[in-house]
């Protein structure tokens, strides 16, 4: 995964280099695989399988325990902590 990061005060992710750019906030940490997240917007809760290209693949579970991949833009996504 390409320097995907996340800013620990608005749990913001994207390809942050020092400095979130939404809340100016100096406090990065990175994401790794099978970590929670939220889409901004909607209740879909997930885990990060990959990052490509701008875009990651969420592992989410459904009603009645149902598997399914969906793929986001990295910047609709919010760390779940």
């Amino acid at each position: 995964m390409k320097n995907l990061s996340y800013c620990v005060e608005c749990r913001r992710i994207s390809y942050f280099n020092e400095t979130c750019s939404y809340c100016k906030s100096n406090n990065i940490k990175d994401i790794n695989r099978k970590t929670p997240v939220n889409v901004i917007g909607t209740k879909t809760k997930g885990r990060v399988l990959n990052v490509k290209d701008g875009m990651v693949d969420i592992l989410c579970i459904g009603q009645g325990k149902v598997k399914s991949i969906k793929q986001f833009e990295v910047e609709k996504l919010r760390k779940i902590l």
